[in-house]
This record gives C-alpha cells, structure tokens and sequence, in this order.
C-alpha cells in the first residue's frame, strides 16, 4: 500500500507479520500518467517527466512544478496571468510564452526549435539554452541578462531597454535584432547580420547614427532601408543638413513657420512643418503627410483636424 507525503515523494507503509511465508509478490503496476497522479503528487517532483503538450500545460498552470520537463509536441502558454515558473530543465519543440505579465523564472537548462518569450516578467536569464531556429525576447523592459551558454541561429531583444550587453560566449549563425534595446555594441566574436524594426543595417547605424551623413540617407536606394536610417539619423538633423524646399510659409505666435519638402527616389517626398515654440522660442520639425500644401493645414492636422478650417486655437504654446 502506498501513501504520498506533504512534498509529493511516494512513500511504502511497513507490511504487518504474517504468521506464514508470504506468497510471492504481484507484478508492480506501470505508473498512471500525469493527467490521472493525484494533485500533490507533483508539488515539486523529482526525476524526469515526460508527457503532452496538454498533460503539461495542466501541470504547470495548476502549479504543480516538475524539476524536469520532457514535452512531446509544442508548449503554448500565452496570455497566462497564472503562470509564475518553468522548470528547471525543459526540452519541448516550441515554447510560446507571450504575454504572460508574472513569468519570472525561466529554465537554466533549455532545449527547443524555437522559443516565443515576449511582454513576460523576466529580468535575468541564466544557464544552458540550445535552440534551433529564433529566440524573440523582444518587448521585455525589464530584460537585464541573457544566458551565457545560448545557442541559437537568431536573436530578438527589440525594444528590451535595459540589456545593455550580450554575452561574449553568445553563439548565432544568422541574425539579430537590436531596435529599441539598450545594447551599443555587439561582442566582438559575434559575426551575424544587425536589423534595425526587420530591416538590415550596419552597427554604424545600429549603434552610431550620430556618424551618418544626410546625403549617405539621400543615395540610399532601397526604401525600406533608407526610412530606417532616416529615423535613426533624427528628422531635425536632416532638415538642417539638407535644407529643402520651402513650400509655404505664414506667422504664428512664435513667429515664422514654414512648411518644407524633401523629394526622395521612388518614395514619398518628406513634407514637414517647421514651428517656434513662443515659450521657449525652441525650433521643431514636424512631419506631415506629403499631400499638405500649407502650414495652417500641416497644424491642424498636427492638432488633429482633417478640415483646417474648423482649427481655430485661442491660443497656441
């Protein structure tokens, strides 16, 4: 007979003598799976457990944690407020764990193709991760670590603010993605390609636009390629380098405002309003869309007006 104590181990009760020689032993039942042990039974179990996607996405939700997890399929927990922990070891083809607000703890030993861990709770990773494909940790800003030993072939810590360093022993074969994140630089032994919002840059860009020149932005030919640099480059910068055509121009309370434009090969013209703060007498470039043609339309639609003539401020600052 058989009982199971407050910390889930299985534990043999002393057989009663018996007056004669006991008959020989039953065959030992083969061990019910996750789905049918009762519920204390994995507070914290010990060994090896293999199971479904679904027995396993019950047991961690339930709170019953393995130490180790062994997954036959693809794990998908997103959006699970619930979810606090995975286990120490976890092998699983793909492990989605998007949003889920609470999710701190993370495996220090990690085995999967692919690993979706977005808008979740981590501050720091450690350990063992190999990974086939992508880890997109991007949207983390509370992200400060990544594992030393991380193998993967590429890598999304966009918009994760507070990494500033990749591991040296970091180990990529194809790409990764730095936008928004606090890193100024890659390890010196990391050879893989940058992307900047899903576009490929150089670390100059990356790390460096204050090394851009405007007419570098100008001779760009690929679109895509030369809004990001234009955005990494700042609007105000480009405008004072390259000047433009003056398009319009009028009084405010701050004085002379005029609207410019910048044509660009195959692709829109940058149209933009350039205002003084009468506050602060502080200069701003604001982009507009490039069917404006007057700097009374380019502020209301700044101000949220689709029909200039009902933008009447009684007051500007």
């Amino acid at each position: 007979m058989f009982s199971i104590n407050a910390r889930g181990r299985h534990l043999r009760r002393p057989a009663p003598a018996a007056p004669e020689p006991a008959a020989p032993a039953a065959p030992v039942p083969p061990t019910p799976s996750i789905a049918s042990e009762p519920t204390a039974a994995y507070a914290r179990a010990a060994g090896v457990v293999r199971t479904t996607p679904e027995e396993a996405r019950a047991l961690l939700l339930s709170g019953r944690m393995p130490d180790e997890l062994i997954v036959s399929g693809a794990l998908r927990l997103n959006g699970e407020p619930r979810l606090r922990e995975l286990p120490t070891f976890l092998e699983c083809t793909h492990l989605e764990v998007n949003n889920c607000p609470n999710l701190e703890l993370f495996p220090e030993r990690l085995r999967a193709t692919s690993v979706q861990a977005t808008r979740t709770g981590i501050r720091e990773l450690t350990g063992d991760w190999l990974v086939r494909e992508t880890v997109n940790l991007s949207d983390n800003p509370r992200l400060q670590r990544l594992p030393e030993r991380l193998t993967a072939k590429s890598l999304s810590v966009a918009n994760c603010p507070q990494l500033l360093h990749l591991p040296a022993t970091l180990h990529l074969t194809n790409w990764v993605e730095v936008a928004g994140s606090g890193l100024t630089s890659l390890p010196s032994g990391l050879k893989v390609n940058i992307r900047w919002q899903g576009t490929a840059v150089d670390e100059r860009t990356a790390f460096r636009p204050e090394d851009l020149k405007a007419v570098e932005i100008l001779n760009v030919r690929n679109v895509t390629r030369r809004r990001v640099l234009l955005e990494r480059f700042g609007l105000d910068r480009f405008i004072e380098e390259v000047g433009g055509l003056i398009i319009d121009r009028d009084r405010d309370a701050g004085g002379e405002r005029q609207l410019l434009s910048i044509p660009l090969e195959d692709d829109e013209p940058i149209v933009a309003l350039r205002v003084k703060c009468p506050s602060t007498a502080h200069s701003y470039v604001l982009r507009v869309p490039p069917h404006v043609r007057t700097c009374r339309r380019a502020a209301a639609w700044l101000a949220g007006f689709e029909n200039e003539h009902d933008y009447r401020p009684l007051i500007e600052t």
